[in-house]
């Protein structure tokens, strides 16, 4: 007679809920909770609905699954305005910096930078250049800057009631 060997310890573990094939049981979920000025993505969500309903996680456990998703978004949101500020105080500083543009010429260059843009540019450029600190990248600031010194620069006024172009050659001499 043979005997025969125990059962492994794993076997003897109690079986799963369901069999292996078998979908989950029916798990409905009701709205997810967010902090406030958060929104999901509607696609996401029901992506997320449908993997949780197939991994039979219950509502309690989903929803602290989106509450780590919310705090991962908020910090990585935080981080990323952190970035975008630090790189407008770098441009800026590269700005005042400047041998030629900045230091004592710093107002000077914004004041003429800026009759570049209220000529030449409308109220949405000038808020996409605030918004996103472009405003402060240095390649715009000299080229807002070099546009504006053109606004400036002085030009030829002929008097009279001629132009140069009705004016001959030998009236020209006069």
């Amino acid at each position: 007679m043979t005997e025969q060997a125990p059962a492994a310890p794993e076997a003897q573990a109690e079986a799963p809920a369901e069999a292996p094939g078998q979908p989950a049981p029916a798990v409905e979920y009701t709205d997810f909770a967010v902090p406030e000025g958060m929104e999901m993505d509607a696609e996401v969500l029901a992506n997320f609905k449908g993997i949780a309903k197939e991994l039979g996680i219950p509502q309690e456990a989903a929803q602290k699954l989106i509450d780590l998703q919310a705090s991962l978004e908020t910090k990585r949101s935080a981080a990323a305005e952190q970035a975008q500020a630090a790189q407008k105080q770098q441009w800026a500083d590269q700005i005042k910096a400047d041998p030629e543009l900045g230091g004592a010429n710093f107002d000077k260059t914004v004041e003429t930078a800026v009759k570049a843009v209220e000529k030449y540019g409308t109220p949405e450029l000038r808020t996409l250049l605030n918004e996103t600190g472009l405003g402060n990248n240095p390649l715009m600031v000299k080229f807002c800057h070099a546009i504006g010194k053109a606004l400036s620069e002085d030009g030829l006024v002929m008097g009279g009631t001629q132009s140069a172009r009705e004016m001959s050659i030998v009236d020209a001499f006069k």
